[in-house]
C-alpha cells in the first residue's frame, strides 16, 4: 500500500471543510483534479472514505476512523518540516564540544551564556574528558568541536587558532616561591614538577634551552588532579595561565614562568570528514569571534580575571 502525503492532505482538507469545491480553493487545484486524488486514495485503501450526495460530502464510517490516523501522520510530518526549518535557520540543534573541565569552567561558561542569548534553542553539551582523549573524541564523532592545545593531528582534522595562554607555575601558599612575581625555569631544577597531560613534559623540555633540568615527579590526566597534588605539597604544577582563578580555591599561587617566556597556543578542532550542521557552524563561528576579543593577548589577562573568585 502506497498512500501519498498529497492524498492525505487532500483527504484531510475535504474532511475538515465538508466540500470538494472549498477544499480545491485551499489546495489550489480544480474540484475535478481533487476528485481523482480521492478516488485514487480509495482505490489504494480498498474502501470509501467519503459518502457523497448532491449537497453534502461526509466522512464514511470507516473514513471517520481513518481520519484519526491520517491526522497523526500529517501532524508528524508538520513537526518534521518545522524541525528541518528550525535547523536550517539555526534556531535549534545540539553542539557537543570536548575540552577540559577547567576550560569549560573558567573560559566557556560566560561564552555559553552569551551564545544562548543569541540562540536559545541550540543546546550546548560540554564533554569533559582527559586532555589526551580530546582530539580522538572529535575523530570518533563523539564531539562536534574540541578545544585543546596545539598538537599534530591527521589531515582530515581542521585546527583553527582560538586563543593562547602563558605558562605558569602553581604552588602552595606556603612554598618558598609563593611571594615571587615571576620564576625562571632554571629555578625549578631541584623542585618536584607535576605535568598535566600525556606528552606535556616532552613538549616543554623541547622548548627549553638544552641542558636545563626539570625534575618530573608526576604526569596526570587533568588539571584538577594536578592542583590537588600541589595543594597537598606533592609538587609544583606547570600549566596554562587561565587556571589562575580556580587555583585560588585551594590557596595556591599562580606565578608566570620566565626565561624563556613560553606561550601555549590553543586550537578549535573539527573533523572535516563529518558533516557540519548549521548549529555547529554557528557555534564554531561564535567561539572564534568571542575569543578574538583577546586581540593577541594571553586569554587569562583578558577574560579569566572577570570570572575569578
Amino acid at each position: 500500500m502506497n498512500v501519498s502525503l498529497r492524498q492525505l492532505r487532500a483527504f484531510s482538507t475535504i474532511a475538515r471543510l465538508g466540500s470538494f469545491v472549498e477544499a480545491s480553493k485551499v489546495l489550489h487545484v480544480t474540484p475535478a483534479a481533487l476528485s481523482i486524488v480521492i478516488r485514487d486514495l480509495e482505490d489504494t485503501l480498498g474502501f470509501r472514505v467519503f459518502d457523497r450526495t448532491t449537497r453534502r460530502v461526509d466522512l464514511s464510517e470507516v473514513g471517520h476512523q481513518y481520519f484519526h490516523y491520517a491526522e497523526q501522520v500529517l501532524l508528524a510530518m508538520r513537526k518534521a518540516e518545522l524541525f528541518a526549518q528550525d535547523v536550517s535557520q539555526r534556531k535549534t540543534g545540539v553542539v557537543r564540544i570536548a575540552t577540559t573541565q577547567v576550560v569549560t569552567w573558567v573560559l566557556l561558561t560566560p561564552a555559553f551564556a552569551e551564545f544562548q542569548k543569541r540562540w536559545p534553542d541550540i543546546r550546548i553539551e560540554p564533554i569533559d574528558i582527559p586532555t589526551d582523549q580530546i582530539i580522538s573524541a572529535v575523530e570518533r564523532g563523539q564531539a562536534d568541536l574540541a578545544i585543546n592545545f596545539d598538537t599534530a593531528v591527521s589531515e582530515h582534522m581542521e585546527a583553527m587558532p582560538i586563543f593562547h595562554s602563558r605558562e605558569y607555575l602553581i604552588c602552595a601558599s606556603t612554598h618558598r616561591f609563593a611571594r615571587r612575581k615571576s620564576i625562571r625555569w632554571s629555578d625549578l631544577a631541584t623542585e618536584p614538577i607535576i605535568f598535566v597531560g600525556r606528552g606535556a613534559e616532552l613538549r616543554i623540555r623541547s622548548e627549553l634551552p638544552a641542558g636545563m633540568v626539570l625534575n618530573a615527579r608526576h604526569e596526570v590526566g587533568n588539571t584538577s588532579t594536578a592542583l590537588a597534588l600541589a595543594a597537598s605539597g606533592a609538587g609544583l604544577v606547570v600549566c596554562a595561565g587561565y587556571v589562575k582563578p580556580i587555583s585560588r580555591m585551594h590557596d595556591l599561587r599562580a606565578i608566570p614562568l620566565t626565561e624563556p617566556d613560553m606561550m601555549r597556543r590553543f586550537m578549535l578542532f573539527r573533523n572535516r570528514q563529518k558533516s557540519i550542521t548549521p548549529a555547529v557552524r554557528e557555534h564554531q563561528a561564535f567561539l572564534l569571534e568571542y575569543f578574538a576579543r583577546t586581540k593577541g593577548r594571553p586569554v587569562e589577562d583578558v577574560m579569566a580575571p572577570r570570572w575569578a573568585p
